[in-house]
């Protein structure tokens, strides 16, 4: 009963034969990595679930390949450190673990770990056997059918964007894919003086590249994907001084439903672009103004979630985001705030995302967070940290026009060269 969710290579292009990874200082080709997973899968069984920490370099890889090439198996792509389960050793970066769906479905499928930065962290779970339609889908919604003969990321492996967007094209469409260290983008920059690459980030990243580069260098064959929040103009600007050529895409999508919209000329800070081509977006329970909450279905879109501790939940068939938004009149996707983003300081319900909003509009400021704190004796504050050139008497004025419940009365002001340290390992504030 069901399938493995992988058996093959999909057509590559002419010369990719020798395709293959390189990360943390080793390299392998892809038909070596399958070789030895191939070996592995002999201790894998059908039916049961497996635990591969994508943490763990190439032999996170091969341990992938153990699972994915044996029929109806549950493969969960998380890191054991950040969500750790009952588990049993099997091979280098694969754990046997309890099976989650309890034999109840009979078809292969991934799991992997949301962000949790909105409620507690979770698993989303899907079909494994799309992953074909997976690859396909954003080589041609993103690349038109020309995905570029490298792909790069300096993302931790573990999340859903690196995994979609660079783990599986790379593999089924036998491409070279390098990992390479946030600090350190000189592989990238070796690489585009021969071939087109398509690499994957986030804007505090690039942006800690860029100011680390003293003069511009030529980045005219890179195609930079950004993900993981909103990127200001001053970035956009810093990013094209020193990367000179670039083409910068901002991407946003989520955990639950892979990427949902990308906006290609990024930093006017008005919306995310339109929905990808072959990608279902809509709206749910829109209100006068056309918002509503953001609801995606497509073969990367999630099926279940899960807590340990609980059964999986599955959905009705898409994904209904944590974002409100509206469409403008060219089909852009605008983003109006958190469906949970609501919440209670001192009696008063304030919208902390629509504070960040307001403060990206003050010239100067790159990148914004905006939280209740409550101190253990429980007073509360709402906080702002402030990424850029403005100071906290700045912030302040420009707030000065808002609800006073909706005025930050805890203010950090950064300097952009003195940020990267501030953001957590997925780009946030």
């Amino acid at each position: 009963m069901g399938r493995p969710a992988f058996t093959r290579f999909l057509v590559p292009r002419a010369g990719s034969e020798d395709a293959g990874v390189t990360w943390g200082g080793e390299s392998a080709s892809w038909e070596a990595l399958l070789r030895t997973g191939r070996e592995r899968a002999e201790s894998i069984r059908p039916r049961r679930a497996y635990l591969v920490d994508p943490t763990a370099g190439i032999e996170a890889l091969v341990s992938m390949l153990a699972v994915a090439t044996v029929p109806d198996t549950v493969l969960l792509w998380v890191d054991p450190a950040s969500f750790p389960l009952p588990k049993r050793s099997i091979a280098p970066a694969l754990h046997q673990v309890d099976n989650p769906m309890r034999e109840r479905v009979g078809r292969p499928m991934w799991a992997i770990a949301t962000s949790g930065s909105s409620g507690s962290p979770k698993l989303a779970l899907g079909y494994a056997d799309a992953w074909e339609m997976v690859a396909l889908h954003y080589e041609r919604a993103m690349f038109g059918g020309a995905l570029p003969s490298t792909i790069a990321t300096c993302l931790p492996m573990q999340f859903s964007a690196a995994f979609f967007m660079t783990v599986l094209p790379s593999l089924l469409l036998r491409r070279d894919l390098v990992v390479f260290s946030p600090h350190d983008w000189k592989p990238v920059q070796e690489l585009a003086r021969d071939r087109d690459v398509f690499v994957l980030g986030v804007p505090a990243l690039a942006a800690a590249a860029c100011l680390g580069t003293p003069s511009p260098v030529d980045m005219s064959r890179v195609s930079l994907f950004l993900g993981g929040g909103h990127v200001s103009a001053e970035r956009v600007a810093l990013i094209r001084e020193r990367f000179a050529g670039v083409s910068i895409t901002n991407l946003y999508g989520t955990a639950e439903t892979g990427a949902i919209a990308i906006d290609r000329d990024p930093g006017h800070n008005q919306h995310v672009g339109p929905p990808l081509p072959g990608k279902a977006v809509w709206l749910e329970d829109q209100d006068d103004r056309g918002v509503g909450a953001v609801a995606v279905a497509g073969p990367d879109c999630c099926r279940y979630l899960w807590r340990p501790g609980s059964e999986p939940v599955p959905n009705a068939g898409y994904v209904a985001s944590t974002d409100y938004g509206r469409f403008d009149a060219a089909g852009n996707l605008c983003l109006e705030g958190r469906v949970d983003g609501g919440e209670k300081l001192m009696g008063v319900l304030v919208y902390p995302r629509s504070v960040e909003r307001h403060l990206l509009a003050l010239p100067g400021v790159v990148d914004a967070r905006v939280l209740v704190e409550r101190t253990p004796s429980g007073l509360e504050h709402l906080a702002a940290r402030v990424v850029g050139t403005v100071n906290a008497d700045q912030v302040r004025e420009h707030c000065s026009v808002l609800a006073d419940a909706e005025q930050p009365t805890r203010i950090e002001c950064i300097a952009e060269d003195a940020a990267l340290a501030a953001y957590s390992a997925n780009g946030k504030l």
